[in-house]
């Protein structure tokens, strides 16, 4: 809407729901909770980030449906990018990283391409795919390095969960108090 608010996508088609990360069960063994702990305590490493778990997103449960060789308008996500990826600097509250963990693959399609890097992962049950997009050291995003599709599935089903990861949020200031142009829609008291 040029205003920093959302829309729906024509680019994706496939059914999703957010999960809730259980932070609060952590210490009892949650396997989510549990699972995502690995998850940012990889990105940090990988990346030299300090992400905190506080204010991130909810964990994304996507299901694309192969239905056949056939299908005019088959189950995809059309290029895109998680965050920006323009090469200007980043906005605070904006993600900088995506983890894509494969659950269930088809038996043919659903590939993930990375088109400007070069990069085609052929998904795997139990496996996943990590990238980020944010130079820490100067600040701005890639320059259309990490622009992916989910290529077309054509039989069988592909289940994943994704995990986009955000830096300059935190209990008091959660992903979604933020505008896709990085303003805080918090109106202050003062």
């Amino acid at each position: 809407d040029g205003k920093g608010g959302s829309k729906l996508s024509d680019a994706r088609k496939a059914m999703q729901a957010g999960i809730r990360i259980p932070w609060e069960r952590e210490s009892e063994g949650d396997p989510i909770a549990l699972l995502l702990r690995r998850v940012f305590d990889y990105t940090n490493d990988a990346t030299g980030y300090n992400l905190g778990v506080e204010g991130q997103e909810d964990l994304m449960a996507i299901q694309y449906f192969g239905r056949g060789e056939d299908d005019p308008s088959p189950d995809r996500y059309l290029p895109h990018c998680d965050g920006d990826c323009d090469g200007m600097p980043h906005r605070f509250g904006g993600r900088v990283a995506t983890m894509v963990m494969y659950c269930t693959v088809p038996e043919k399609g659903g590939a993930t391409n990375f088109m400007n890097a070069g990069v085609h992962v052929n998904p795997e049950e139990g496996a996943a795919a990590f990238f980020s997009y944010l130079d820490i050291e100067e600040g701005v995003k890639d320059n259309g390095f990490t622009t992916h599709s989910a290529c077309p599935v054509i039989r069988g089903d592909k289940k994943i969960a994704v995990m986009w990861m955000r830096e300059g949020v935190d209990e008091e200031n959660p992903w979604d108090s933020f505008n896709t142009l990085g303003v805080s829609l918090r109106q202050d008291d003062d």
